[in-house]
């Protein structure tokens, strides 16, 4: 263009001609002119677009990256409602590069409060530092943001609502609910005290494919690795509990004195070395811990395999009014038994204070070190 504009600003200069045909100077100026404007608007239109053996995938990173500079994402970079849904856009089933596209501490999670239908938005960041030994569910409400509803599902996709379970958190309702639903709505005969697939990723996937008429599913302490075959059809809804920490702590010490004399004492002398539990009174199980280690591996897939996640947070005690409310969100069934009391009748007396003080010395300073 700028060799263009000098020559369309040559001053003219007379010359004899030799042709027979005699143009005078302003004639002979402007149909030059004429042509090297023609030339110029030639050169202009083809360098306005791709080249033409530009790949699909040339193509598609192009509008990709026009449409990361827009003005329409750019003026919700803060939104990670946003982010998500365009990151979970289903215009493409294939494998996506390496670019992150969803940052693991903007990733969306909702509260929910039944009672009055509310929704609240934060994000796993904002957990990090705001989810600490003392809080209450009431304290993140009041740290979020309110919501108009939850996500809805993709046209297509079926909603899927997968339980992480935790001890002390209504884990024992869950597990009797999950166990009865899997033989009433896929056949799955009822065997031992657990649900199938509950602590084992390999039978846990399998199944959600397989039981189509199944809506829940109950989980504990898996992960979804990338070598599970991406789940293109399917909305994953995973529910996490919340429990104020050194209550669920405390409630956690109690089911070692429950099982009998030697519980505390087993556990105190695990305490003494460190020693994580394989029992309830477990840092790793608790809500927090299951969500920081889970996530990882599904943000990747999110952005990898472009598919669907939604997590939330919910108040352990009121299980049973956030499952109706996920019901009515996404027309799913309800889960049957979802209302149980678990563990209601418990002995009285708990273990020492000071094995209380030796799990929280051990363990409890992880809790605000969770990425």
């Amino acid at each position: 263009m700028k060799k263009c504009n000098a020559l369309l600003n040559m001053p003219s200069r007379s010359k004899t001609t030799e042709t027979k045909v005699i143009i005078n100077g302003n004639e002979r100026r402007a149909a030059a002119l004429l042509l090297l404007a023609s030339i110029c608007l030639s050169l202009t239109l083809r360098d306005a677009l791709p080249p033409a053996t530009a790949t699909s995938s040339t193509r598609e990173q192009f509008s990709f990256s026009k449409l990361a500079n827009s003005s329409l994402v750019s003026n919700h970079v803060d939104s990670p409602n946003i982010a998500t849904h365009f990151v979970l856009s289903n215009n493409s089933r294939s494998p996506v590069s390496d670019q992150t596209f969803i940052d693991t501490q903007q990733l969306p999670i909702y509260l929910l409060q039944p009672d009055t239908s509310a929704v609240s938005q934060t994000t796993w960041g904002a957990l990090i530092t705001g989810w600490n030994r003392t809080t209450e569910y009431s304290d993140l409400i009041q740290l979020a943001k309110p919501t108009p509803s939850l996500p809805p599902t993709q046209p297509g996709k079926r909603p899927v609502v997968l339980i992480h379970c935790g001890p002390k958190s209504g884990s024992t309702t869950l597990r009797v609910a999950c166990r009865q639903n899997l033989e009433s709505t896929c056949g799955i005969p009822v065997r031992g005290r657990l649900p199938l697939g509950y602590m084992n990723s390999t039978e846990l996937y399998p199944l959600i494919r397989s039981c189509t008429e199944t809506s829940h599913f109950c989980t504990k302490e898996t992960i979804m690795p990338m070598s599970v075959p991406t789940f293109h059809d399917t909305t994953m809804i995973h529910m996490f509990p919340f429990r104020a920490y050194d209550e669920w702590a405390a409630s956690a010490l109690k089911q070692a004195y429950d099982r009998g004399p030697d519980g505390c004492r087993k556990a105190e002398e695990l305490l003494d070395q460190c020693i994580p539990s394989s029992m309830e009174i477990d840092f790793r199980k608790y809500g927090k811990t299951d969500l920081a280690n889970f996530k990882n591996l599904v943000v990747r897939r999110m952005n990898q395999k472009n598919e669907t996640h939604i997590f939330i947070l919910y108040f352990h005690r009121e299980l049973d009014k956030v499952l109706t409310m996920l019901s009515s969100a996404y027309e799913i069934p309800l889960l049957p038994g979802s209302d149980g009391t678990g563990k209601s009748i418990r002995p009285k007396g708990t273990c020492d204070d000071r094995v209380m003080q030796k799990y929280h010395d051990c363990f409890s300073s992880q809790l605000m070190e969770l990425q």
